[in-house]
């Protein structure tokens, strides 16, 4: 499951950034916050991700930030063939909504990556540290120029999170800044509507996204990952679903814990 956190992230009509977008008043999240969820490709349970804001507030770059992180793991028959145990995290400014500091860790097979990216807004650049893939010594840094406001692949969706929905037309094309891979990659899902659907929390009234995404060697069909989000102010994930060449993935959510406000559970 090399792809299985580039599924959950990669979460034109009207391309204007996300800063312009309406906010919401209240904030989506608080430290504590945590979500598992599962993948399974069929009836074949894949993989497991854990969502967490750690319940300590950090200063990176002296602004007080959340430490996010996200961690997904194979299991099973998948685990035997390509196992993964990938890290990805960032520094998340409480006020301003912009990461300070990302960082992965990513073990996928035998493949390694390991990088740290350090934020500067007041200059408006990035200097990524590239890592040893086993010992995680530094090996170089590149700096970058980037856009105002520049996010990363965390920090985007949680961005995501804070926005006002009820305020977003339907069939509106939301377009965030982020930076991966030593470059700007624009993040940018639709938002098609919504439905209430059935999870382990009950039937609960969800948002509908479509990330856009071209077709390549793990998706089928363009922009076939839908992506549901409870439609309250939590924002949290539900449920990604998305046709692949060996079948649907399908990624739920199992369990939550210290949301910062009511589910939007319905009977």
């Amino acid at each position: 499951m090399k792809y299985f956190l580039s599924a959950l992230f990669l979460l034109a009509a009207l391309k204007v950034s996300a800063q312009h977008y309406p906010m919401a008043k209240q904030g989506p999240f608080l430290p504590g916050e945590e979500i598992e969820m599962k993948a399974t490709v069929g009836f074949i349970k894949a993989a497991e991700a854990d969502f967490k804001v750690n319940d300590i507030i950090y200063t990176v770059n002296n602004r007080p930030t959340y430490r996010i992180d996200i961690f997904a793991r194979t299991v099973g028959i998948f685990d035997l063939i390509s196992s993964v145990r990938d890290n990805w995290g960032s520094y998340y400014d409480t006020a301003n909504l912009v990461p300070q500091q990302f960082y992965r860790y990513i073990k996928e097979g035998r493949f390694r990556k390991n990088e740290i990216l350090y934020f500067d807004h007041d200059k408006d650049s990035v200097t990524v540290a590239k890592l040893h893939k086993e010992t995680k010594r530094l090996e170089k840094r590149i700096e970058h120029k980037v856009a105002n406001n520049m996010q990363d692949m965390v920090s985007g969706y949680y961005h995501l999170r804070a926005l006002d929905f009820d305020r977003i037309p339907v069939g509106t094309i939301i377009t965030i800044n982020t930076f991966f891979d030593d470059k700007e990659q624009p993040f940018r899902v639709k938002f098609v509507g919504r439905e209430v659907i059935k999870t382990k929390l009950g039937r609960v009234k969800s948002l509908i996204l479509v990330p856009i995404i071209e077709k390549d060697s793990l998706f089928e069909e363009d922009n076939t990952l839908r992506v549901w989000l409870s439609d309250d102010l939590n924002k949290i994930p539900l449920k990604f679903q998305a046709k692949i060449y060996v079948g649907y993935l399908r990624v739920e959510v199992r369990k939550v814990k210290n949301l910062r406000h009511q589910l939007a559970v319905t009977e």
